[in-house]
């Protein structure tokens, strides 16, 4: 009996301990991360699933590092309902983990990896404003694509020539310190070249890692058109007085040091001896000098900026105007040249022997005429016939104009204005206008000279002749200098029709040859 007893007691104990003990599991669970590569301080997500234990933590820790050592964040029991951890990834580059531990003895129960990367741009995330600009020219840069964690952690750009190593691009702004639009606004360097606009998505991280990507822009020199540089001869004689104006630079090529010099047409570009800098030239942008005494074709040329590497002067010459010293063969202006009509050409070219023309007008050929090109021609011819200088008014009346030879013009009856102290110069020449203003020209070469006449021919459209032109139209048909022009058997004067430089360059012409030296 008493040995059954205690097999019972025996039993009850196994079947209790069985009953009533709580059983022991080990410690999971796993991370899984919304992505595996981050931008600096970007915000990323931790999903933790499947974990058991108590007291638990969640850690940021560069990879590798002692668990130990890693940075708590908050405890498990803390997460929301949807067991989701949202945070910013920290604002170094490098490899980093997500880790569980056990608070107390730093027992990692999961990991997530994730790197911390540089981003970099896509088309169109950096863009300037112009591909080519001139010397110290406004212009911009506008910078998309940052984060903006990128942008708190010191996002950058900065601007070097093409060529230069990314350690030595040098800091310009912050993109944190643009405008609302992501601008940056800046002035052109002030040398040529080809340059970059460099963007980093950090400050004082690994350069290569932060460089997100460029633009690229050209600083050329501007290129003169016609017109831009004029000169007064272009066939002087030895030591003669002749003038250049030059027009078309930029403000910041003026303050770049453009300058102008005067050689022979095949000396060397880098040869040219330096004659004045553009802020020193007269009002009206206007240089006087005189002819150099060795007769020779010889060049006006001007360059955008002072202080050129040998390397540079091609690359930074504006322009230049061609003039022939007495003595020197002229170059004839071949037809088709600009735009140069056959029948033109015998009259331009010798108009140019004759010192007639301005260097403006022998461009463009077949453009119309301006009142200010034709008073230039109108004062070289009275200074053709007459040998004598031409002066200015002593007091300027037009308040859009300060061109000397509109003043000597002015002042010999050639020429008035158009109203409230305005010239016009850059209207366009009616064929009665000129009539009137070569009439006039001859009036003050020759004051005694007949101007009564009549036509040679009836026009269809005489009608339309102004009362105030009628004297002048007359007597340039009279003469053979305007003839008009036959339409279906019909003969028109055309008063009202403009002028092209050539038809201006050869009326100067025939002027000269029927009344010079009557």
């Amino acid at each position: 009996m008493k040995k059954k007893t205690i097999s019972f007691i025996l039993v009850l104990c196994l079947i209790m301990s069985a009953v009533l003990s709580v059983p022991v599991f080990a410690t999971s669970g796993t991370i899984t991360l919304d992505k595996t590569e981050y931008t600096v301080l970007e915000e990323a997500k931790a999903t933790f699933s499947g974990v058991t234990g108590e007291e638990l933590c969640i850690c940021l820790a560069p990879e590798g590092t002692r668990y130990e050592n890693s940075d708590f964040q908050l405890y498990y029991d803390d997460l929301p309902l949807d067991n989701v951890w949202t945070f910013r990834v920290p604002s170094q580059y490098g490899k980093y983990e997500v880790r569980l531990l056990d608070y107390y003895t730093s027992e990692l129960i999961a990991s997530a990896s994730f790197s911390v990367v540089g981003s970099k741009a896509k088309e169109g995330d950096i863009t300037v404003s112009k591909n080519e600009v001139l010397l110290r020219e406004p212009m911009s840069v506008t910078v998309n694509g940052l984060t903006e964690g990128q942008i708190e952690n010191g996002a950058w750009l900065g601007i070097v020539k093409y060529d230069e190593k990314l350690e030595n691009t040098y800091h310009n702004s912050y993109v944190s310190d643009l405008d609302m639009n992501n601008t940056y606004k800046f002035e052109a360097p002030s040398r040529f070249g080809k340059y970059e606009v460099r963007v980093f998505s950090s400050y004082g991280l690994d350069i290569e890692e932060s460089f997100f990507g460029k633009a690229e822009f050209t600083v050329v020199s501007s290129k003169a058109k016609p017109g831009d540089i004029v000169l007064s001869k272009t066939n002087p004689a030895p030591e003669e007085a002749m003038t250049v104006t030059v027009n078309g630079l930029t403000p910041g090529e003026i303050e770049a040091g453009a300058w102008l010099g005067i050689a022979k047409y095949d000396e060397k570009l880098q040869n040219t001896y330096h004659n004045s800098y553009i802020t020193d030239l007269k009002m009206g942008n206007v240089y006087e000098f005189k002819a150099p005494s060795e007769p020779g074709r010889y060049e006006v040329r001007v360059f955008c900026k002072y202080g050129l590497d040998e390397s540079e002067y091609e690359y930074a010459m504006f322009g230049k105007a061609e003039f022939i010293v007495g003595g020197a063969p002229v170059q004839e202006i071949a037809p088709g040249t600009n735009g140069l009509s056959a029948w033109a050409a015998p009259d331009v070219n010798e108009a140019v022997k004759n010192d007639l023309v301005t260097e403006k007008v022998l461009s463009d050929f077949p453009k119309d005429i301006t009142r200010e090109e034709f008073c230039e021609l109108a004062v070289l011819l009275y200074e053709k016939m007459t040998g004598t200088k031409a002066a200015p008014v002593a007091s300027n009346p037009f308040n859009d104009t300060n061109n000397p030879e509109i003043l000597k013009a002015y002042n010999l009856g050639i020429v008035g204005g158009v109203g409230e102290g305005k010239f016009a110069p850059n209207n366009k020449v009616t064929r009665q206008e000129i009539a009137v203003m070569l009439l006039r020209t001859l009036k003050a070469v020759m004051p005694a000279i007949n101007t009564s006449a009549e036509f040679k021919t009836r026009f269809q459209d005489e009608s339309q002749i102004a009362s105030w032109a009628l004297e002048a139209v007359r007597f340039m048909n009279s003469h053979d200098v305007i003839k008009g022009t036959e339409i279906g058997g019909v003969s028109y004067i055309l008063p009202l029709g403009n002028t092209t430089r050539e038809q201006a360059i050869s009326l100067v012409l025939r002027i000269f040859n029927k009344f010079t030296g009557i």
